[in-house]
């Protein structure tokens, strides 16, 4: 039932491109600094005045970074395991779809439940990246859809579901597409540059 095996030919888009996120602060950028004899009191009118108004754009970068760095990180590093794991019975090392199964109930599977856990645990810091961290669960969530759709579809050796799995594989690649273009945007708005084909940099180093 070589039609199975439709998804698995599929390049697989990592969320952080397999850790290789750098993200680094613009040092560029000009902060206009105020003097003690300069600065006039400030009464704040709003008492409950929220965290992100509080913090400084340092801070937010730095929130960025270990969104990426750490976070979002940790979600990849499962991911590439269930990927790499896929990819090892898949296309031209297909062989039957008993190998095909197994693979995906002893490693690809668990693999992968590892990494919706950690995507669903992952901490946005800013309010700002709280729709990112909303936005990886939905991720990853529909690829691990598409992985129990694929071992129900072996089971059943139904060619309805392989479809429906290609179909939420494909969701999850414009998902993931989405994500980085809208990381970059958000990075940018804060002086930071969002680069997936550099090393990482470390929160420590700014």
């Amino acid at each position: 039932m070589k039609k199975l095996l439709g998804l698995a030919l599929l390049t697989a888009v990592l969320l952080s491109g397999c850790g290789e996120v750098q993200i680094s602060i613009n040092k560029d950028q000009e902060v206009e600094a105020e003097t003690g004899s300069a600065k006039k009191e400030k009464v704040d009118l709003i008492n409950d005045e929220s965290e992100s108004e509080k913090m400084k754009e340092a801070d937010k970068q730095k929130a960025i970074l270990q969104f990426i760095n750490e976070e979002i990180y940790k979600v990849a590093e499962y991911e590439v395991v269930a990927f790499q794991s896929l990819a090892s019975v898949s296309g031209v090392n297909y062989t039957d779809d008993q190998t095909v199964y197994r693979e995906l109930t002893t490693i690809t599977i668990p693999a992968y439940e590892k990494a919706l856990n950690e995507a669903q645990s992952i901490e946005a810091g800013i309010p700002e990246l709280e729709e990112m961290a909303t936005r990886v669960v939905t991720a990853t969530q529909t690829f691990y859809d598409a992985l129990i759709l694929e071992k129900k579809a072996i089971e059943d050796q139904d060619e309805g579901l392989i479809n429906e799995s290609n179909a939420k594989m494909e969701e999850y690649y414009k998902l993931v597409d989405a994500y980085h273009s809208d990381m970059k945007l958000l990075a940018e708005e804060y002086n930071v540059t969002y680069d997936l084909n550099e090393p990482k940099q470390n929160v420590e180093e700014l």
